[in-house]
């Protein structure tokens, strides 16, 4: 299958290049900065935003995998300040939707996050602390706007909702869940392995699946 990842430089981003690649999907990787990427990998060097840089991304594209999301100036400092706009992710979404119909490519599956949306009621109070009182709650604003979009488009989208990220390798033991308890964590490969899996998979009865690492 013919690929165009999103967010190509980031945690999942770069996971999902390596992931794709591996499993014989033809990749092209979009990225702001120039990274390295598979010998058989296309990387764009572009500018997401960039008035026409989506639009000749996914020509000829048959999915899209986007790890977007919008970033703090120090990413572990939940008060830092915004390194993107606030709408970011919600606003790229909205330029990818309009590409993709344009050039009649069906298929995009997103990172989004557990708690974002409808799954906001199983969230944590850590979690929402942080989301009232933080930074962190910009980024779920954005999902949720990107969510919507995604939603409203007539497109064969996914948003997976994953709960806390942590680095790791892939495990191969994702498991579904309903809510975002303290003890869930998922590694971002676990995340960008999953979103490879389901590529072609029908995700039709469950668009924004909460997962999580299972347990041994």
């Amino acid at each position: 299958m013919k690929v165009l990842v999103l967010g190509a430089s980031g945690g999942v981003g770069a996971h999902l290049v390596r992931l794709a690649t591996a499993a014989g999907h033809e990749v092209t990787a979009m990225s702001r900065t120039r990274i390295e990427v598979p010998g058989e990998a296309r990387l764009v060097v572009d500018d997401v935003q960039r008035e026409g840089a989506i639009d000749a991304a996914v020509v000829g594209q048959e999915a899209v995998l986007s790890a977007l999301g919008i970033r703090r100036a120090k990413a572990s400092n939940p008060w830092s300040d915004l390194a993107s706009p606030p709408d970011f992710t919600s606003r790229t979404a909205a330029l990818l939707v309009d590409a993709m119909k344009r050039h009649g490519v069906r298929r995009v599956i997103a990172v989004s996050a557990a708690g974002v949306g409808d799954s906001r009621k199983g969230l944590n109070w850590m979690m929402r602390f942080f989301i009232r009182w933080s930074n962190v709650g910009a980024n779920y604003r954005d999902l949720e706007g990107m969510e919507t979009v995604y939603a409203a488009s007539g497109l064969d989208w996914c948003c997976v909702r994953p709960t806390g990220l942590k680095d790791g390798q892939v495990s191969k033991r994702v498991r579904q869940i309903d809510s975002f308890p303290f003890s869930e964590w998922i590694s971002r490969a676990d995340v960008a392995d999953w979103m490879v899996e389901h590529l072609a998979a029908d995700v039709s009865s469950n668009r924004t699946p909460i997962i999580t690492e299972g347990r041994a």
